[in-house]
C-alpha cells in the first residue's frame, strides 16, 4: 500500500514563512506570508484538517490520503 503525503493546515499557518513560494493557486504561486496565511486559514474556515501534497484520487480532508494498492509487478 503506498499514500500521498499532506499538509497539516494548522501546522502551515504556524509555519507560513517556510511555505513561501511553495504553494500554487489557480496557477498563482504564494509568495508572501500573508498570502499562505489567508489561504490556508480559507482552507481551514472550510472545515479542511489537512490538504493533499499533488494529486490523489484518495483522499480524505479531514485524515488526508485512504491509500493506494502498488502493482505487484513492480
Amino acid at each position: 500500500m503506498k499514500y500521498h503525503m499532506c499538509l497539516d493546515v494548522s501546522g502551515g499557518i504556524k509555519n507560513a514563512k517556510m511555505l513561501k513560494g511553495n504553494i500554487t493557486v489557480d496557477g498563482k504561486t504564494l509568495d508572501t506570508v500573508a498570502e499562505v496565511k489567508a489561504f490556508l486559514r480559507e482552507q481551514h474556515a472550510m472545515g479542511r484538517r489537512v490538504l493533499p501534497i499533488g494529486d490523489c484520487d484518495n483522499f480524505d480532508y479531514q485524515t488526508g490520503c485512504k491509500g493506494h494498492e502498488e502493482d505487484k509487478e513492480k
